[in-house]
């Protein structure tokens, strides 16, 4: 790909909504690529054990869930590019993409820059989290059943 190629579609992120919108764009037989900063998977490729996700019975690991879903949007035609978008300009029919290494072209950008969870700031967080920290109660809950739990946070987040 090179600076003066525009894109069909530009995806912004490689979290699962991310990879899947790369993926069903390149199926669609468009040219496409995921923009990332770091790598693939977003916070599921820092999630150890995921139990909730559909085809999996005995649950799977993050990270080679998330590196699956890189793969199978590769397969079909997307292509990874490993730097951060620093800008975008979308007026015009065309869209600019900026990351620290030139500009990109697309006629359309989907957005899928996922979430972070809010950090408590407490001693040994970073350590912990997936090993009894969590930030997602229904994501995670089924893992302390029967246990006693401290759940810190307000809303729904905390339920």
């Amino acid at each position: 790909m090179n600076e003066n190629d525009v894109l069909d579609v530009a995806v912004i992120g490689a979290g699962p909504a991310g990879l899947t919108a790369g993926l069903y764009a390149a199926r669609a037989g468009l040219s496409v690529a995921i923009y990332e900063r770091i790598s693939p998977g977003g916070q599921l490729a820092q999630t150890e054990r995921v139990e909730n996700y559909p085809g999996f019975a005995e649950g799977a690991d993050g990270f080679e869930l998330a590196w699956a879903m890189k793969e199978q949007a590769e397969h079909f035609g997307a292509i990874i590019v490993n730097e951060e978008v620093t800008a975008v300009d979308f007026s015009g029919e065309v869209k600019t993409i900026t990351t620290p290494f030139g500009q990109h072209k697309a006629r359309s950008v989907i957005v899928a820059t996922g979430a972070r969870p809010r950090k408590m700031g407490l001693a040994g967080e970073e350590r912990l989290a997936g090993r009894g920290v969590s930030y997602c109660a229904t994501c995670d809950g089924n893992f302390f059943r029967g246990k006693s739990v401290c759940v810190l946070g307000g809303g729904n987040t905390a339920a």
